[in-house]
């Protein structure tokens, strides 16, 4: 997480002006299987990739790209954070037990 900076919009022509977005490795994951249930399905392949986030809150939507396989993805910004929100407090709580 070294070289990982967030970076502000500051032209409309890039995106919302309230616009922000990073650039970082994430990892791919592949998986096989079938059915409704997470256990019928198993990971195949892993990989790191390089990944650019964007997120602005006039849009409501966070966006992750993978730039290797030029394949993306888009959630609400309102659910993205409260789960990550939930998460931290989960984490500290189970720290300090």
């Amino acid at each position: 997480m070294n070289d990982f900076t967030i970076r502000r919009v500051t032209d409309p022509k890039e995106g919302p002006i309230d616009g922000v977005s990073a650039e970082t490795v994430g990892v791919y994951t592949k998986f096989r299987g079938k059915g409704l249930f997470q256990a019928e399905k198993r990971i195949i392949k892993q990989e790191t990739t390089d990944v650019g986030i964007k997120a602005a809150v006039s849009t409501g939507v966070v966006s992750i790209y993978d730039r290797k396989r030029d394949y993306g993805i888009a959630v609400p910004i309102t659910e993205l954070a409260a789960i990550l929100n939930e998460a931290l407090r989960v984490g500290m709580t189970k720290k300090g037990e």
